[in-house]
């Protein structure tokens, strides 16, 4: 073998190192973040069925020129939810929950805790809203129970639906 035979081999296996060093480093860390990504979904795929709602109720309050209403939900789930987290969505209308304020309220058995924000398991969230309280001003109660509905969505996108019942 000569010279130029065997210089010709080690520009080859340099050459081959090079790249397997290069190409290693980025296999390991592309194989870290895909498993990353798993674990992260399993994570949230867990939490998503740890967290379960129900509407109690959804009637109107106040008097027959008002339509106000009162939502009643209970977090039947084993997990804690954000109030400030929680989505409603009336008669198509988005309506902030912005945390504890004056229309929302935990009631955890005979205690009410107005100023949390957190819903634990076994509560219920109680929300008042009222005509025009949605994002834009322009949430309206028709008066009617085929007509007005509430969509409530957790944090983790569990959500539950109901159409308004009109206390006799």
């Amino acid at each position: 073998m000569g010279f130029s035979t065997s210089g010709a081999v080690l520009v080859i296996l340099v050459g081959f190192l090079v790249a397997v060093s290069v190409i290693v480093p980025t296999v390991f860390s592309v194989g870290a973040a895909t498993g990353d990504a798993f674990a992260a979904q399993n994570d949230q795929l867990r939490d998503q069925q740890n967290t379960a709602l129900s509407i109690d109720s959804f009637e109107y309050i106040g008097d027959d020129d008002e339509h106000d209403a009162l939502v009643v939900v209970t977090n039947e789930g084993s997990t804690s939810l954000s109030v400030e987290k929680t989505d409603l969505v009336v008669n198509g209308h988005f309506y902030p929950t912005q945390g504890y304020d004056d229309e929302t309220t935990i009631v955890d058995g005979e205690a009410e805790r107005d100023e949390s924000d957190v819903w634990t398991p076994g509560t219920q969230l109680d929300i008042e809203l009222s005509d025009g309280g949605d994002a834009n001003g322009e949430l309206e109660f028709t008066g009617d129970e085929d007509e007005d509905s509430i969509r409530i969505t957790t944090e983790r996108g569990v959500a539950e639906t109901a159409w308004i019942t009109v206390s006799e």
